[in-house]
Protein backbone atom coordinates (compact mmCIF):
# COMPACT_ATOMS: atom_id res chain seq x y z
CA UNK A 1 0.00 0.00 0.00
CA UNK A 2 2.87 3.02 1.00
CA UNK A 3 4.48 1.79 -2.22
CA UNK A 4 1.02 2.63 -4.69
CA UNK A 5 1.20 6.24 -2.84
CA UNK A 6 4.86 6.70 -3.41
CA UNK A 7 3.85 6.04 -7.21
CA UNK A 8 0.66 8.05 -6.33
CA UNK A 9 2.54 11.38 -5.24
CA UNK A 10 5.65 11.16 -7.64
CA UNK A 11 3.13 11.13 -10.41
CA UNK A 12 1.51 13.93 -9.42
CA UNK A 13 4.36 15.80 -8.31
CA UNK A 14 5.68 15.41 -11.88
CA UNK A 15 2.14 16.61 -13.60
CA UNK A 16 2.45 19.86 -11.40
CA UNK A 17 5.79 20.38 -12.51
CA UNK A 18 5.26 20.08 -16.57
CA UNK A 19 2.02 21.86 -15.96
CA UNK A 20 3.71 25.01 -13.77
CA UNK A 21 6.21 24.67 -16.94
CA UNK A 22 3.93 25.20 -19.21
CA UNK A 23 1.95 27.63 -17.68
CA UNK A 24 4.72 29.94 -17.38
CA UNK A 25 4.96 32.24 -20.11
CA UNK A 26 8.34 33.00 -22.03
CA UNK A 27 9.54 36.10 -23.58
CA UNK A 28 9.13 36.01 -27.80
CA UNK A 29 11.39 39.82 -27.96
CA UNK A 30 12.08 42.42 -26.73
CA UNK A 31 13.16 45.94 -27.84
CA UNK A 32 13.10 49.70 -27.73
CA UNK A 33 10.17 51.96 -30.15
CA UNK A 34 9.70 55.28 -30.16
CA UNK A 35 5.44 56.02 -29.02
CA UNK A 36 4.07 59.48 -28.82
CA UNK A 37 1.71 60.87 -26.03
CA UNK A 38 -1.27 61.65 -26.86
CA UNK A 39 -2.78 62.86 -23.44
CA UNK A 40 -1.11 64.95 -21.21
CA UNK A 41 0.59 62.77 -17.97
CA UNK A 42 0.16 64.61 -15.03
CA UNK A 43 1.36 63.03 -11.74
CA UNK A 44 -0.92 65.81 -9.62
CA UNK A 45 -3.74 64.28 -11.26
CA UNK A 46 -3.19 61.18 -12.17
CA UNK A 47 -3.48 57.82 -9.49
CA UNK A 48 -1.50 54.19 -9.15
CA UNK A 49 -4.03 52.09 -11.53
CA UNK A 50 -5.02 54.94 -14.10
CA UNK A 51 -5.10 53.16 -17.46
CA UNK A 52 -2.20 55.23 -20.03
CA UNK A 53 -2.40 54.57 -23.38
CA UNK A 54 0.09 55.98 -26.46
CA UNK A 55 0.63 55.85 -30.21
CA UNK A 56 3.48 54.07 -31.91
CA UNK A 57 5.33 56.87 -33.73
CA UNK A 58 6.07 54.55 -36.60
CA UNK A 59 5.31 51.50 -38.02
CA UNK A 60 7.75 48.38 -37.70
CA UNK A 61 7.81 44.45 -37.66
CA UNK A 62 8.41 42.18 -34.59
CA UNK A 63 11.20 39.18 -34.98
CA UNK A 64 8.34 37.02 -36.44
CA UNK A 65 7.19 39.28 -39.18
CA UNK A 66 4.27 40.48 -37.46
CA UNK A 67 3.37 44.12 -38.72
CA UNK A 68 2.69 47.19 -36.16
CA UNK A 69 1.32 49.69 -37.84
CA UNK A 70 2.18 53.45 -37.20
CA UNK A 71 -0.27 54.84 -34.78
CA UNK A 72 -0.55 51.37 -32.57
CA UNK A 73 -1.96 51.62 -29.09
CA UNK A 74 0.53 51.20 -26.90
CA UNK A 75 -1.03 50.47 -23.57
CA UNK A 76 -0.21 50.55 -19.36
CA UNK A 77 -1.48 52.43 -16.00
CA UNK A 78 -0.14 54.21 -13.44
CA UNK A 79 2.64 52.22 -11.18
CA UNK A 80 3.58 54.98 -8.66
CA UNK A 81 2.03 58.93 -8.64
CA UNK A 82 2.84 61.93 -6.62
CA UNK A 83 2.57 65.83 -6.61
CA UNK A 84 5.50 66.86 -4.58
CA UNK A 85 4.21 68.40 -1.08
CA UNK A 86 5.76 69.83 1.91
CA UNK A 87 8.71 67.73 2.71
CA UNK A 88 9.10 66.19 -0.35
CA UNK A 89 12.25 66.59 -2.22
CA UNK A 90 10.73 65.04 -6.02
CA UNK A 91 7.42 64.46 -7.18
CA UNK A 92 7.48 61.28 -9.20
CA UNK A 93 5.95 59.26 -12.05
CA UNK A 94 5.75 55.44 -13.11
CA UNK A 95 3.97 53.24 -15.78
CA UNK A 96 4.10 49.93 -16.57
CA UNK A 97 3.39 49.21 -20.37
CA UNK A 98 1.58 45.80 -21.33
CA UNK A 99 -0.55 45.62 -24.26
CA UNK A 100 0.52 46.23 -27.74
CA UNK A 101 -1.88 46.64 -30.80
CA UNK A 102 -0.63 45.34 -33.74
CA UNK A 103 -2.23 44.67 -37.03
CA UNK A 104 -5.71 42.78 -37.59
CA UNK A 105 -7.00 44.04 -34.40
CA UNK A 106 -4.94 42.07 -32.37
CA UNK A 107 -3.41 42.96 -29.17
CA UNK A 108 0.36 40.87 -27.62
CA UNK A 109 1.13 41.16 -23.88
CA UNK A 110 4.55 42.89 -23.15
CA UNK A 111 6.01 43.89 -20.39
CA UNK A 112 7.29 47.67 -20.79
CA UNK A 113 8.54 50.45 -19.36
CA UNK A 114 9.99 54.14 -20.48
CA UNK A 115 13.34 54.26 -21.57
CA UNK A 116 14.00 58.08 -22.57
CA UNK A 117 11.76 60.83 -22.98
CA UNK A 118 11.99 64.14 -25.50
CA UNK A 119 9.99 67.04 -26.52
CA UNK A 120 6.99 67.06 -29.13
CA UNK A 121 9.01 66.70 -32.82
CA UNK A 122 8.83 70.29 -34.84
CA UNK A 123 6.57 70.35 -37.61
CA UNK A 124 6.81 72.18 -41.13
CA UNK A 125 4.90 75.06 -41.59
CA UNK A 126 4.35 75.82 -44.92
CA UNK A 127 3.31 79.37 -44.57
CA UNK A 128 6.24 80.13 -42.97
CA UNK A 129 9.32 80.58 -45.81
CA UNK A 130 12.31 78.91 -44.40
CA UNK A 131 10.88 77.47 -41.20
CA UNK A 132 12.38 74.70 -39.43
CA UNK A 133 11.72 71.34 -39.89
CA UNK A 134 12.43 68.19 -37.92
CA UNK A 135 11.23 64.59 -38.58
CA UNK A 136 11.69 62.39 -35.27
CA UNK A 137 11.94 58.40 -36.61
CA UNK A 138 8.54 57.07 -37.76
CA UNK A 139 9.47 54.08 -36.64
CA UNK A 140 12.33 51.72 -35.16
CA UNK A 141 12.06 47.98 -35.34
CA UNK A 142 12.42 45.39 -32.40
CA UNK A 143 14.63 42.96 -35.39
CA UNK A 144 16.69 44.12 -38.24
CA UNK A 145 16.92 42.10 -41.59
CA UNK A 146 13.10 42.33 -42.90
CA UNK A 147 11.67 44.45 -45.05
CA UNK A 148 10.61 48.26 -43.68
CA UNK A 149 6.92 49.24 -44.22
CA UNK A 150 5.99 52.02 -46.77
CA UNK A 151 6.13 54.43 -44.08
CA UNK A 152 9.16 53.83 -42.38
CA UNK A 153 11.69 56.40 -41.64
CA UNK A 154 14.86 55.40 -40.00
CA UNK A 155 15.36 57.02 -36.21
CA UNK A 156 18.14 59.76 -37.93
CA UNK A 157 16.14 60.64 -40.34
CA UNK A 158 16.15 64.36 -38.89
CA UNK A 159 16.58 67.41 -41.03
CA UNK A 160 16.91 71.10 -40.52
CA UNK A 161 15.41 73.69 -42.78
CA UNK A 162 17.51 77.13 -43.70
CA UNK A 163 15.60 79.04 -40.69
CA UNK A 164 18.43 81.24 -39.33
CA UNK A 165 16.06 83.24 -36.74
CA UNK A 166 16.87 83.16 -33.08
CA UNK A 167 14.33 81.03 -31.95
CA UNK A 168 15.77 78.23 -34.15
CA UNK A 169 16.17 74.87 -32.26
CA UNK A 170 18.23 71.62 -32.82
CA UNK A 171 15.95 68.86 -32.63
CA UNK A 172 17.01 66.04 -29.93
CA UNK A 173 17.50 62.82 -32.34
CA UNK A 174 15.79 59.99 -31.54
CA UNK A 175 17.28 56.37 -31.66
CA UNK A 176 15.95 52.91 -29.89
CA UNK A 177 19.32 53.36 -27.94
CA UNK A 178 18.62 56.71 -26.44
CA UNK A 179 17.75 57.14 -22.37
CA UNK A 180 17.14 59.60 -20.05
CA UNK A 181 15.60 63.26 -20.82
CA UNK A 182 16.37 65.03 -23.75
CA UNK A 183 15.78 68.53 -24.58
CA UNK A 184 12.93 68.69 -21.28
CA UNK A 185 14.22 70.90 -18.52
CA UNK A 186 13.22 69.54 -14.58
CA UNK A 187 12.23 66.17 -16.05
CA UNK A 188 14.46 63.11 -14.93
CA UNK A 189 13.88 59.51 -15.97
CA UNK A 190 15.90 57.05 -13.69
CA UNK A 191 15.44 53.15 -13.75
CA UNK A 192 11.99 54.06 -15.52
CA UNK A 193 11.24 56.64 -13.13
CA UNK A 194 10.21 59.97 -13.75
CA UNK A 195 10.76 62.97 -11.44
CA UNK A 196 11.16 66.18 -11.56
CA UNK A 197 11.56 69.03 -8.38
CA UNK A 198 8.59 71.00 -9.49
CA UNK A 199 4.87 70.60 -8.05
CA UNK A 200 4.29 67.47 -10.09
CA UNK A 201 5.95 65.77 -13.14
CA UNK A 202 4.32 66.13 -16.31
CA UNK A 203 4.86 64.57 -19.79
CA UNK A 204 2.82 66.73 -22.43
CA UNK A 205 0.41 65.78 -25.71
CA UNK A 206 3.01 65.75 -28.28
CA UNK A 207 5.58 64.69 -26.33
CA UNK A 208 7.52 61.62 -27.52
CA UNK A 209 8.95 58.59 -25.52
CA UNK A 210 11.13 55.77 -26.35
CA UNK A 211 9.68 52.75 -24.39
CA UNK A 212 11.42 49.43 -24.03
CA UNK A 213 9.56 46.13 -23.57
CA UNK A 214 9.25 42.42 -23.47
CA UNK A 215 7.24 41.02 -25.99
CA UNK A 216 5.22 37.66 -24.23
Amino acid sequence: MNRIWVVVLAAMFTSSLLFGQAAAPAATGHGAFPVKVMKTLDSSKLKEGDKIEVETAGSFKLADGTLVPKGSKLTGHVTEAKARSKGDSDSLLTVAFDKLSVANGKELSVKGAVQAVFPPADEVDPGVPGASSAHGGAGAGLTAGSPPPPDYRPMNDIKSGANTGSNARVEPAMDPKSTGVQGIHDLSLEGGVLSSKGKQVKVGSGDRMIVHVDIF
